[in-house]
């Protein structure tokens, strides 16, 4: 006896996927139910009785399955939005039983039994003398089989058969089923959807559903690149989520925990990074290369690589491109990683022999050896590879050159540590200076180290701090020098301290100094600038070089003041002394040796002690080439071919069209530089991709230091360098498009946030406390 449709157990028919033997339905393509309905072959019957007693053999089974599969299968596969036309042998519509063919229906049944089941049962179709049901068969092709509602293959694959001894016993077997298949859950709920289907609401309720569904995976995206691009932990996550929940957010019941948060900043990170490199591949764009070597609070070695390159515009960018953990601290350890580096995201080797101009990095010995340098070695590799060496760096030494030029400068230095390890080892003598500040109606400004390994705009802060702060600094040692509850030593420390404080020669040399610092401050501030260019830079500093020897006649500003102050005796209400033990900085040679060595350390493109080789002297010919490119630096009587063989030589040294280039510097010179023509924006481009500063790399390390903290001092480097990339390019949060890497997410065969086919999070049980109730 044949299994009867509600007790059946489900099999894989044609495009059905089946994970359980009992299933749930869920509409694929629903608009393909509003299609015509399959016609067959039907007879009639008269009468309706119980069922067979004989089962049906296995190969009758087998036919049908692959007849059903293949029924099934056509279904699936309507492109017009209606189901699969049926082979003309095997079905007709109900419209032409007059030629119904006896023989493809049950024998038992005669012609006016056909018609009879035809008119009453317009679902009924018949194939090789057996039943089936049209409507289960093309809803089965067109649906998901989940947990749920039981379906019977033999009613859609068209394998229901009679069984009996006679004739009488064999009609009656196919009428007990007919009517059980009539009345059974599956077949009213196919009827039902394919009536639903005619009016898309089945279509439309699938399409909100899986907008939600996204819709949810969007905002668990959005969650966890707000914890990445704030450098929260991702211990965050649960508790966000639990959060907008109770707002309301729909946030699906998985995705929810660290590791998922992790996994998601990671996806993210690389489908910037990848559409960063084919943003540079693919348009051909120029590049230059800015690398910085450190050491992680964890004492890893590790490489930050920057890139320079017009992305997505025409004005070249710095970002931050990629954290590197080193095997060796070595130059060819880190050429390798470098150049691994690149290869592995996409710059492959052909691309750096075209693309690849400038290199940038600090004053490293092992970055600019002349023999085995990585600038060296990437220089035999890529023969057209301009070196620039960081012009922030450069500034340093140039300082520090000065420091053991002119005397007096290093007392100055002490002075300003000992007040600095006075204030930050003691938080006692921080509030007293604190309350001695607020006592005379001053703002404590927060006093750093001087002329140390930090940058001049830090110096300039400490310096600018001691100078507004300065009666503040005279009242706390006068007042703890005077302090009985103090020992003799100590109060001997203070009155030390406030004489030197309170000389005419400490003030004057604190009023050199702040002006001095602050002209190398602002210069700093804009060498460090994303979309400063070489040819600004070039201004800039020669400009400041040009200030810094007025000043060695004309005093600054804050100068003036103390040398006025030095007259009157009494500066910021403070009376002065002389002191022959301090000793006085000569003005007009400090700053004469500034200029001086800013012009020798800033000229050159590497360092002031390689300029006289042959490679330096071929750079800077080519800083002089790039000069004709700006229209100040042009005579007053220009002639047509002013500066036509400095453009060619550009264009050879950065690979750019070379007539091209000639043609639109002539018409720039023409307009006067008012408008820059089409013609000459690829060199201009080319020489602008050039970095002026690894500024970005120190960027990246204050972002190391600020996400690898004591607490998270285990990080993978990998991590790692995708949690800068996304705190240092990533967007504003309003302005990130989840919705692009949800769909690479999913293309992945990753879990959506409202996938059931895994466990959700438990939630954290928390011990209550009685006092909760009050609150």
């Amino acid at each position: 006896m044949a299994e009867s449709d509600h007790l059946k157990p489900a099999r894989q028919v044609g495009s059905v996927n089946h994970a359980h033997n009992h299933v749930t339905m869920h509409v694929i393509n629903t608009s393909a139910l509003s299609g015509p309905t399959l016609s067959s072959k039907r007879t009639r019957s008269e009468s309706e009785d119980s069922l067979a007693d004989t089962p049906p053999s296995q190969n009758d089974i087998a036919a049908g399955q692959t007849q059903a599969n293949e029924s099934c299968t056509s279904a699936a596969a309507a492109d017009d939005g209606t189901f699969g036309d049926e082979d003309e042998n095997d079905t007709i519509s109900t419209d032409d039983n007059s030629r119904v063919s006896e023989h493809e229906w049950p024998e038992c049944w005669s012609q006016a039994q056909v018609r009879y089941f035809s008119t009453n049962y317009k679902w009924l179709i018949s194939r090789n003398q057996k039943l089936g049901c049209s409507v289960c068969s093309q809803v089965c092709a067109r649906v998901d089989m989940q947990q749920g509602q039981r379906v019977s293959q033999e009613w859609s694959g068209c394998l229901i058969s009679s069984f009996g001894r006679d004739k009488a016993a064999q009609q009656n077997s196919l009428r007990k089923k007919i009517k059980e298949h009539r009345d059974s859950i599956y077949h009213k709920k196919s009827v039902e959807i394919k009536e639903k289907a005619t009016q898309n609401t089945m279509q439309k309720h699938i399409e909100d559903m899986r907008k939600a569904d996204y819709a949810s995976t969007c905002n668990v995206f959005r969650t966890a690149y707000k914890i990445g691009k704030h450098g929260r932990p991702f211990t965050d996550m649960p508790i966000d989520v639990q959060l907008q929940v109770l707002n309301g957010v729909k946030m699906g019941r998985v995705l929810h925990s660290n590791n998922s948060c992790a996994n998601i900043l990671d996806h993210i990170a690389a489908g910037m990074k990848k559409k960063v490199v084919n943003d540079i591949v693919m348009n051909e764009r120029k590049l230059c290369v800015l690398i910085d070597e450190s050491t992680t609070i964890s004492g890893k070695s590790v490489l930050v690589v920057c890139l320079r390159s017009a992305i997505s515009s025409e004005n070249p960018d710095t970002i931050f491109f990629e954290l590197i953990e080193l095997q060796g601290t070595t130059a060819k350890d880190i050429t390798e990683a470098l150049l691994g580096c690149l290869h592995n995201n996409g710059f492959d080797p052909h691309y750096l022999q075209e693309h690849l101009l400038a290199f940038a990095c600090d004053g490293a010995s092992v970055m600019l050896g002349r023999k085995a340098g990585v600038a060296a070695q990437l220089c035999s590799k890529f023969p057209y590879l301009f070196v620039w060496h960081c012009s922030n760096h450069r500034l340093e030494l140039a300082v520090c050159d000065v420091l053991k030029e002119v005397g007096g400068i290093n007392h100055f230095k002490i002075f300003l540590d000992q007040l600095y390890s006075l204030y930050h080892a003691s938080p006692k003598n921080q509030r007293e200076l604190t309350e001695s500040a607020h006592n005379v109606g001053q703002r404590l400004l927060v006093i750093g180290r001087v002329l140390s390994v930090r940058w001049v705009a830090s110096s300039e802060r400490t310096v600018k701090a001691v100078w507004e702060n300065y009666q503040a600094l005279q009242v706390h040692f006068t007042s703890a020098a005077a302090d009985t509850s103090r020992d003799s030593r100590e109060r001997a420390k203070y009155k030390g301290l406030n004489d030197v404080l309170t000389t005419v020669s400490f003030v004057v040399n604190l009023g050199i100094m702040y002006d001095a610092l602050t002209e190398l401050s602002d210069l700093s501030r804009m060498l460090q600038r994303r979309d400063m260019t070489l040819d600004q830079a070039d201004r800039q500093l020669d400009r400041q070089i040009r200030v810094f020897e007025s000043m060695v006649s004309t005093p600054g500003p804050y100068t003036q003041t103390a040398i006025e102050a030095k007259k009157e005796k009494i500066f910021r209400n403070v009376c002065l002394h002389e002191n022959q033990r301090v000793i006085k900085i000569n003005h007009g040679q400090f700053f004469r040796s500034l200029a001086e060595n800013v012009k020798c350390r800033m000229t050159p493109t590497t360092s002031s002690h390689v300029s006289k080789t042959s490679s330096e002297k071929t750079d800077s010919h080519l800083l002089s080439d790039i000069k004709v490119l700006q229209s100040d630096s042009w005579p007053a009587s220009l002639d047509i071919q002013y500066g036509d063989a400095a453009v060619r030589r550009l264009c050879q040294r950065f690979r750019v069209g070379e007539r091209e280039s000639v043609l639109g510097f002539r018409e720039y010179k023409d307009l006067k530089a008012s408008k820059t023509p089409a013609a000459l924006k690829p060199l201009l481009t080319a020489v602008h991709t050039i970095a002026v500063s690894t500024s970005e790399c120190e960027r990246a390390f204050s972002s190391m230091n600020d996400t690898l903290t004591d607490k998270r001092n285990s990080l993978d480097i990998k991590r790692l360098s995708n949690l800068i990339f996304l705190k240092c390019n990533g967007p504003p949060l309003d302005q990130f498009n989840a919705q692009t890497y949800v769909q690479t997410w999913l293309a992945l065969g990753r879990r959506s946030a409202a996938s059931t086919n895994c466990e959700a999070q438990s939630e954290r049980k928390v011990e209550p406390k009685t006092c909760w109730s009050l609150f």
